[in-house]
């Protein structure tokens, strides 16, 4: 019988003892600001050294069996750390300039300007982390070091300039605070001590990098002021979602801005998540401890010193947006949306889903196809006569085929087919590739009738880009992937809990980022 391991207790209690930890003895307050109290800006510094560990505990939700239902739910206990040094340049928003009185108590100041984009050099980005057991270690390449990153549309979203990401370093850059934002902590009134004021819902969506938040309960107190700091605590619950899927973060922290620096220059966060199971994403119920130290720079280190143009008033550009996905067992890679996922790699399939907002827009099964037995390929015709044999009743009509050879080499059959399944308006695309050494596969995209807009051009994307590599080796141990085990229909009962994990479950939580 499967062992379930016991969900560690993240009840309020402990969530304090944690958060005290981080917070530390609350500092004594002292008489540091005038009658008139304290603006807080930081005068258009730009340029800043970041340093952030996370740490999280707690559980990895899943459902037992996913294509059955989500209801029976298997929980993974994980435990994480991940550490980042960085350089970061940030793009704020155009402001009105206003004029101040001399003595820089005029009222009249305009809010702190909005971070709408950064640059960021990763000079480190390293996440080791126990999932159930079983050790994962992801580390940035060198070839994405150099990135820039956008809030104009939450959560951010971080660009390689010189490479594509691969998905495991992709969701380690996905970290539970975003720096580019600390700055929206500050009060846009004047303070002192004892000051109490509210975090904005939008505030708490920038540090949490959540796409949208729908309740905010944060208030924010200043506990000490004196002539080289501004010390603030922060305490309260937030209601909100990321890429579709609800999620309730309960938070405590500590905010320091340096009078001297006019600059935020240390945050820490005591956070408990507790986030439901999407349909690309495990759910959560975790504690995590989020420490940045930010320093301002005079000049840059490793980014370049002359400033990139980052025009968010339209999309990145679409190459940009896409990630390396992997199948290790099957031996091919592709560059595909970022929507795409890998949530399935097993030796005889692989299965990749499209995700947009929690709401599934297609899937691509793909299999392995040998070598025919008398050395002649496919035919255009023979494919097509197999694709309608295979759809059987659910065939409607043929819409489209062709035959074309990529720029690599790879030999594309290609069938497009319209049917329905159970009542419901189906597209099929389904594609045979094989290349000159004679491997092959055939991939089949499917998706319903009304996401065929949305879909795009998808297979396209999958075909010109695919790139065959050696499998996994047959001489390894003799069991299936621990990150495929669990999407298999099939039940094992007898198989130990560190081989249970999924393909996309492990790209997500080999790193304490996507988990808070």
């Amino acid at each position: 019988m499967q062992q379930h391991h016991p969900s560690p207790a993240l009840d309020r209690r402990k969530f304090l003892i944690t958060a005290s930890t981080v917070l530390g003895v609350a500092p004594g307050l002292s008489r540091g600001a005038d009658s008139s109290g304290l603006l807080l800006r930081t005068d258009g510094q730009d340029l800043y050294r970041i340093h952030m560990e996370v740490e999280v505990k707690g559980n990895v939700n899943l459902p037992h069996n996913p294509s059955i239902s989500r209801d029976k739910i298997l929980k993974l206990p994980i435990d994480s750390q991940a550490s980042f040094e960085y350089e970061e340049r940030l793009h704020l928003a155009a402001s009105t300039d206003v004029p101040s009185a001399a003595d820089g108590t005029s009222d009249s100041l305009m809010p702190p300007r909005r971070c709408i984009a950064a640059e960021r050099y990763y000079h480190r980005a390293k996440a080791e982390s126990t999932l159930n057991g079983t050790r994962h270690t992801v580390q940035l390449r060198d070839s994405v070091r150099d990135t820039i990153v956008r809030n104009d549309s939450r959560p951010e979203q971080v660009y390689g300039i010189e490479d594509f990401f691969e998905r495991d370093e992709l969701e380690l850059l996905h970290a539970p605070i975003s720096s580019m934002a600390i700055d929206q902590l500050l009060p846009e009134k004047r303070i002192r001590i004892g000051s109490k004021y509210t975090v904005s819902a939008d505030a708490m969506a920038s540090i949490l990098n959540l796409t949208t938040v729908m309740a905010c309960g944060v208030e924010a107190e200043v506990v000490a002021v004196n002539e080289n700091e501004v010390r603030i605590q922060l305490r309260g619950d937030v209601d909100g979602a990321i890429d579709g899927v609800p999620t309730i973060i309960r938070t405590i922290g500590k905010l320091t801005f340096d009078r001297k620096l006019s600059s935020c220059t240390w945050l820490a966060m005591a956070l408990h998540e507790t986030r439901e199971i999407g349909r690309a994403e495990p759910g959560f119920d975790v504690a995590a401890t989020i420490k940045i130290l930010r320093r301002p720079l005079k000049a840059t280190i490793a980014l370049p010193a002359e400033v990139r143009k980052i025009d968010v008033s339209k999309p990145a550009d679409a190459n940009l947006q896409f990630v390396s996905v992997k199948s290790e067992e099957l031996g091919l890679g592709v560059l595909m949306d970022r929507r795409w996922r890998m949530m399935k790699d097993q030796p005889e399939a692989a299965m990749m889903r499209m995700v947009e907002n929690d709401q599934s827009i297609g899937q691509c099964d793909i299999q392995p196809v040998p070598r025919p037995t008398d050395g002649q390929p496919w035919s255009l015709t023979a494919f097509e006569s197999n694709v309608r044999l295979l759809l059987g009743n659910q065939f409607t009509e043929m819409v489209e085929s062709d035959e074309r050879t990529t720029a690599s080499g790879t030999r594309i059959l290609r069938a497009v087919a319209n049917g329905s399944a159970e009542g419901v308006p189906i597209r099929w695309i389904l594609m045979h590739l094989s290349d000159e050494s004679g491997k092959q596969i055939v991939a089949t995209f499917t998706m319903e009738g009304d996401n065929i807009d949305a879909f795009g051009s998808s297979d396209m994307q999958f075909a010109s880009s695919i790139r065959f590599t050696e499998p996994r080796s047959q001489s390894e141990p003799s069991r299936k992937s621990a990150q495929s085990r669990l999407n298999s229909d099939e039940e094992e009962p007898n198989q130990p809990p560190d081989h249970m994990t999924p393909k996309h479950v492990a790209d997500s939580i080999s790193n304490a980022n996507s988990v808070r």
